[in-house]
């Protein structure tokens, strides 16, 4: 069932000067329909926002290349002088409002139906979100467990993985924190921890998501460690390049990222 976006919010998604072959754009046109409906140059120039030279410049240019001439003037005196466009002039300004009302219907079909795909409806509002921490997860609480100070949101995640994040009691009320509510979950890349064996050990974090390490890309002093998780989503962790060299960090092996409940982040979207 597709949830239609309000009108409002559609020229947000794609949007687009109608630009012909040869760099002819919707300037030199708004400039002709201003000629059209006052007849003056000077006012014409005024009506969009140019210079009475600069406009000047785009018509001379465009009669110039034009292999009929456009737009016509005639010099003051008592019959009064003017400027006006040409049958050649009128008529291409005709095509081109016809093809700018075509362009304005295609924009608007093509914006209903990418407001109307899911897919590309989450994606639009996640990408909204601008936050400096690098592992932004998304997901949908699964429940909420009451403690005595700090409450626990399991998050389910692509592929059945679960998140743990650990918030305050004022948190799950302000947010509306409850079962089935999406959350975006925020982790910064130097609180995640890369194990490649836990050698018999059990660690406290609650989060310890196994997955494949993806990609590495060192820089002078630390190195992002990237690990695909099985449903998908990406986790990436800041380490050194010398815990890279010791544990041996190699791409397309199995590592799991580790990191506290405290360590995450949770947000809503405004309902």
């Amino acid at each position: 069932m597709s949830h239609p976006v309000p009108e409002s919010t559609l020229p947000a998604l794609v949007q687009g000067e109608l630009t012909l072959i040869g760099g002819l754009n919707e300037r030199l046109f708004r400039l002709l329909a201003a000629i059209a409906s006052t007849g003056s140059i000077t006012q014409a120039a005024r009506a969009i926002g140019m210079s009475y030279k600069g406009a000047w410049e785009l018509i001379d240019r465009a009669n110039n290349l034009s292999p009929e001439l456009l737009v016509d003037s005639s010099p003051g005196g008592r019959a009064g002088g003017g400027t006006r466009l040409t049958p050649a002039g009128q008529e291409l300004l005709n095509l081109f409002q016809r093809l700018q009302e075509e362009h304005r219907v295609f924009l608007d079909r093509l914006n209903r139906e990418l407001a109307a795909n899911p897919n590309f409806r989450f994606l639009h509002r996640r990408f909204g979100m601008k936050s400096s921490a690098r592992n932004q997860l998304f997901g949908n609480v699964k429940r909420v467990v009451p403690g005595a100070v700090n409450a626990e949101a399991i998050i389910a995640l692509k592929g059945g993985d679960e998140l743990v994040a650990a918030v305050t009691h004022k948190a799950v009320e302000t947010l509306g924190i409850e079962a089935g509510r999406e959350v975006v979950a925020l982790v910064k890349a130097p609180q995640v921890v890369v194990v490649k064996d836990f050698g018999g050990y059990r660690l406290s974090a609650r989060n310890q998501l196994a997955g494949v390490v993806e990609r590495v890309q060192r820089g002078a002093v630390s190195a992002e460690v990237v690990i695909k998780l099985a449903g998908g989503d990406a986790l990436a962790a800041s380490i050194t390049n010398d815990s890279v060299d010791q544990l041996d960090i190699k791409e397309g092996e199995a590592a799991t990222a580790v990191f506290k409940a405290g360590a995450v982040i949770l947000g809503v979207a405004e309902r």
